[in-house]
């Protein structure tokens, strides 16, 4: 089949040729030489047909008759590259060439980094956040509600006891820190009241930053809350002296003394107690202790 095929082109091609030359038509072909020839120039006409057939008809290595300008028109894209790039009328298919190739590869290679990327992240070289313990949390971080417990709580509780808000004794524990309680929620919330901010019984961020800087004079402190002795003053020392003389033991008005609109623990005011004592069979001291201010407190009205 393949041998039948050379000879039809052959045969095509010879005859066109020699039908062009014997009218008198001129060769205008890129490939072949412009020439004249007479009917009896045999040997010129010869080596034309060698010419045709050498840049016509190409042989594949299957044996098939390929035509030359055929395959050198319409040749891959990926194999002509350079020929499409320096041949001006061809400029069209290397544009696409390289645009719709590039694309290819830009794409398969930004995959590629992708792929590389989630392979990083699986094999560990992204770590998640490390979770915080009782340990790790810093009075600030979080808000502090019933049943929280950690090193924050802890500060809270100093912090509430030595402004006179809480009792050292009231403060409950879980795995050795402080854990929020209903005392330390009251002592919140009155300390809030002082500080004029919203009564939640929370202590958020605001809460605690105001209480850092609280200057303890300032509180209304509540009576029990810390050991009354000669030279304290207050709103708790203020209220012991109502309680003393609503159960009839009152110091005398005109020796009571005042600091900033308080009134000053004193020697008078320890006589009063010390008489309350004794009257109620309590242990006289002169101290305003547990006992007696529960005692005091029955008389309240």
């Amino acid at each position: 089949m393949n041998k039948t095929a050379k000879k039809i082109f052959k045969s095509l091609l010879l005859t066109s040729l020699l039908s062009v030359i014997t009218t008198g038509s001129k060769a205008k072909n890129s490939l072949l030489p412009e020439a004249e020839f007479d009917d009896n120039d045999t040997d010129k006409i010869n080596e034309l047909k060698s010419k045709v057939i050498k840049n016509v008809i190409k042989i594949n290595r299957s044996g098939e008759a390929v035509p030359v300008n055929s395959h050198r028109s319409h040749s891959s894209h990926s194999s002509h590259r350079s020929h499409y790039s320096s041949s001006g009328g061809h400029s069209s298919h290397s544009s696409h060439y390289s645009s719709s190739h590039a694309s290819h590869y830009s794409s398969s290679s930004s995959g590629s980094s992708s792929s590389k990327s989630t392979s990083s992240t699986a094999n560990g070289l992204y770590s998640a956040p490390k979770t915080k313990t009782p340990a790790d949390y810093s009075l600030g971080d979080r808000s502090i509600s019933n049943g929280t417990f950690g090193q924050d709580v802890t500060l809270l509780a100093d912090l509430l006891v030595e402004k006179y808000y809480l009792r050292k004794d009231k403060v409950s524990k879980k795995s050795g820190y402080a854990q929020y309680n209903a005392d330390m929620s009251q002592a919140v919330k009155h300390f809030q009241r002082d500080a004029s901010l919203p009564v939640t019984g929370t202590a958020d961020n605001t809460t605690v930053l105001t209480l850092q800087t609280w200057d303890k004079i300032k509180t209304t402190v509540d009576l029990g809350i810390r050991e009354i002795k000669d030279g304290v003053f207050g709103y708790d020392v203020s209220v012991l002296v109502k309680l003393l003389s609503a159960a009839g033991y009152a110091p005398e008005a005109s020796k009571i003394q005042y600091k900033s609109g308080f009134v000053v623990f004193d020697k008078e005011i320890s006589t009063a107690v010390k008489m309350f004592q004794a009257y109620n069979k309590l242990n006289v001291t002169g101290k305003a202790d547990t006992p007696t201010l529960n005692k005091l407190k029955t008389f309240q009205k």
